[in-house]
């Protein structure tokens, strides 16, 4: 249904609006630009090669290259965070991974899946983690050891745009399924309990650990977690399952954020380890208890041995393709 289209872009620019709100780019406007270049790049690049090689149809590739703008905007906030003020960085790292790397792990993946015709090889990533949130997560791991400035812990300036990020990702994920058929109901249930049950959870934890962070931060940084790790599984992950992989990637994100040997890094690697946390879970899950190709469905170890090694070699590929766009940084 092309009105989907449109409401994928239209909550895409929520998003984006939603973290430049949160992050506040010294130059806004560039990183508005720059996540336009890179989302209209990746979305014919996406879908150029995904008709040459019938990997995937037009309309989800185009629907999934929408949501690049607001990863366009994470990226260029690691790059300002690691080289302040030095924009060449920013733009390196950002069109790299529109152009290059979103489209090889949009479109490879499933074509490699394809070519198996067991059924351990039916690996499920309905919103297109790999390509969106793997790859650009790992691209962001080599500025670990960077200088970064001290974390600001204000809950107010970023609790308020995570709801927009969270009310705006919902719809986007269910606007992918692309039709509204019987899986819409599920998919908009999984996008709404599982970033609860991470708020839950990394709220939890934090009172445990007796971290002196405001509990509202606390639910704010969960609710994303849960967000992230329910986009690979949300139309094959049936609630209650939709509503633990929330919960346990909020716990295990707010354990990897709390770490102090983690943290001393640097802010930008560190939060891309969080999202990596949080997506391995929820990317995994489905070859669990996925309704139809899951562990718990088929009795198979082997349903697991694909999906891990696919996102291994998207995570490799985000280290390697953003090694330049680091080097750069570092250079004086």
């Amino acid at each position: 249904m092309p009105e989907l289209l449109l409401v994928s872009a239209f909550c895409s620019a929520l998003m984006t609006a939603a973290l430049v709100r949160m992050m506040r780019p010294p130059r806004r406007s560039e990183v508005v630009i720059r996540a336009l270049l890179a989302t209209s790049g990746a979305a014919s690049v996406a879908v150029f090669a995904g008709l040459a090689t019938a990997a995937e149809t037009a309309p989800f590739l185009l629907a999934s290259a929408f949501a690049v703008a607001p990863i366009a905007v994470l990226l260029s906030g690691a790059a300002e965070e690691t080289a302040p003020g030095r924009s060449s960085v920013a733009w390196s790292l950002v069109l790299v991974w529109a152009l290059v790397v979103f489209p090889v792990c949009a479109v490879v993946p499933p074509l490699f899946f394809e070519m198996c015709g067991v059924s351990e090889c039916r690996v499920e990533d309905f919103g297109g983690g790999l390509a969106l949130l793997v790859s650009s997560a790992s691209s962001v791991l080599i500025a670990w050891r960077a200088p970064s400035a001290v974390a600001r812990e204000g809950w107010v300036r970023f609790a308020v745009p995570v709801v927009g990020v969270w009310f705006a990702g919902a719809l986007w994920l269910t606007a992918l399924e692309g039709v509204v058929d019987e899986y819409t109901p599920r998919i908009l249930l999984a996008a709404v309990v599982a970033p609860v049950g991470g708020a839950v959870a990394w709220v939890l934890v934090d009172l445990l650990r007796q971290a002196p962070r405001h509990p509202l931060r606390s639910a704010a940084d969960g609710l994303l977690a849960g967000l992230v790790a329910i986009v690979p599984g949300a139309a094959g992950i049936s609630f209650p399952w939709s509503l633990a992989v929330g919960a346990l990637a909020g716990a295990a994100a707010a354990l990897v954020y709390g770490s102090k040997r983690l943290a001393s890094g640097g802010r930008a690697g560190h939060w891309a380890l969080v999202v990596l946390t949080s997506t391995a879970i929820g990317y995994l899950a489905p070859a669990v208890s996925g309704d139809t190709i899951g562990l718990v469905f088929s009795g198979r170890i082997s349903a697991l041995l694909p999906p891990v090694a696919a996102f291994l070699a998207v995570a490799a590929l985000g280290v390697v393709t953003s090694a330049p766009s680091w080097l750069l940084a570092r250079r004086r």
